[in-house]
């Protein structure tokens, strides 16, 4: 009996000090969640500020474009200086959250942001999206570390911070909880986490807003047409943004490989890169296709005619130079552009909504790349 005793204490004691380290776990998510939906939230504000001062000087300044090769010198010296240990982007982030002993450096943070900024300064046709994820999942993993959080928590908190990152950045809570999920390798393994994800973007989302974000522009279509003796016409602009998607994924990697093979010295790869993107804006004729390239995506949601045939053509090589060389930034708002230009033309092509298929186009778009098609073709991308 006094055995039987003996064994039953030990397995309550067992099962109380289980529960007390789950609790403990529980906790730490909790509170870390909140914690890194603000911090998401400010970093976020923070960084669009400071991008949306790089376009504006760049606006104001129109000379500065002709610093592409410069600018893009600088960033690929940074990078080839200090930027080894960050050098896989988002991948090392979403890695970090995987592997056991996994971390994210400390400099990512303040080298993708200076980099970003000396890309968008210059005009490069780059995006924010992958600098503000890895921005904020880098701040958080150091505060993690130093609070000595357990590997397990750690783990979480980077695909909050992912999540926090979008939806701080886009104003899309919902959008934000399920993207983080969807770039996991395994979004199954994570489900679990949904809540503290959905929490953290929705808080960032907030403190975003409240600091002054503005996130989104509506806009209304007004010739809708929707019957059934038009669905021909989705169907096969569903696979006409799926072909460009494709394409523009391809030449991507293409562009990379080929300067990472011609060109041995690698701060010499955005410098050429520059060159080549300020040679595409003398055929083109326009500096439309420099930096983000909003307006053109105004003027394809007003329904104007104006747009080039090949606009979409244009934005997607110029695109695909900028990121291929080297420059530093995102590839998700380059994608909006390109999908609403791309949908403008289809609709053009078809005797359709232009407003419609313009909307559709930037929403489809997103959805090949990133796998993510919870998205909604009603907002605007200019804080992306």
């Amino acid at each position: 009996m006094v055995w039987v005793r003996r064994r039953c204490a030990a397995a309550a004691a067992k099962a109380t000090r289980s529960l007390s380290a789950r609790s403990r776990a529980l906790l730490v998510r909790l509170v870390g969640a909140g914690l890194v939906g603000v911090a998401g939230g400010l970093l976020s504000a923070a960084f669009l500020g400071s991008l949306n001062w790089a376009a504006t000087t760049r606006d104001n300044f129109d000379w500065l474009v002709w610093l592409l090769p410069v600018g893009g010198l600088l960033v690929g010296l940074l990078y080839h200086r200090f930027g080894q240990p960050i050098a896989g982007g988002t991948s090392l982030v979403l890695d970090a959250a995987h592997v056991p002993d996994g971390e994210v450096p400390t400099r990512m943070a303040p080298m993708i942001w200076s980099g970003s900024v000396a890309s968008h300064v210059v005009g490069a046709s780059v995006g924010r999206e992958g600098a503000a994820v890895q921005i904020v999942a880098s701040v958080t993993d150091d505060v993690g570390r130093r609070l000595r959080i357990d590997r397990f928590s750690r783990s979480a908190l980077l695909v909050c911070a992912v999540a926090a990152a979008f939806g701080g950045l886009f104003g899309v809570p919902v959008a934000g909880g399920f993207f983080a999920l969807e770039l996991q390798r395994e979004p199954r393994r994570h489900i679990s986490i949904f809540p503290f994800t959905f929490a953290s973007s929705v808080i960032a989302h907030l403190v975003a807003l409240s600091v002054g974000v503005e996130h989104h522009r509506p806009f209304h279509i007004d010739d809708l047409h929707l019957s059934w003796s038009h669905v021909w016409r989705y169907v096969v602009a569903g696979i006409f943004f799926g072909l460009v998607a494709s394409v523009f994924v391809r030449f991507g990697h293409f562009v990379k490989r080929v300067f990472e093979r011609s060109v041995r010295w690698p701060p010499a790869r955005p410098l050429i890169g520059g060159v080549c993107v300020l040679a595409l804006m003398g055929l083109a004729g326009t500096r439309d296709y420099l930096g983000v390239s909003f307006g053109l995506v105004d003027v394809a949601l007003t329904g104007a005619v104006g747009i080039a045939a090949a606009a979409f053509v244009w934005k997607l090589v110029f695109t695909g130079i900028s990121l291929g060389s080297g420059f530093v930034g995102g590839e998700m708002l380059p994608l909006f552009v390109i999908g609403a230009l791309a949908g403008a033309q289809f609709a053009r092509a078809t005797n359709a909504s232009i407003p419609l298929f313009a909307a559709l186009g930037r929403t489809l778009r997103m959805a090949r790349p990133t796998r993510l098609s919870h998205r909604l073709p009603c907002r605007d991308p200019r804080v992306g």
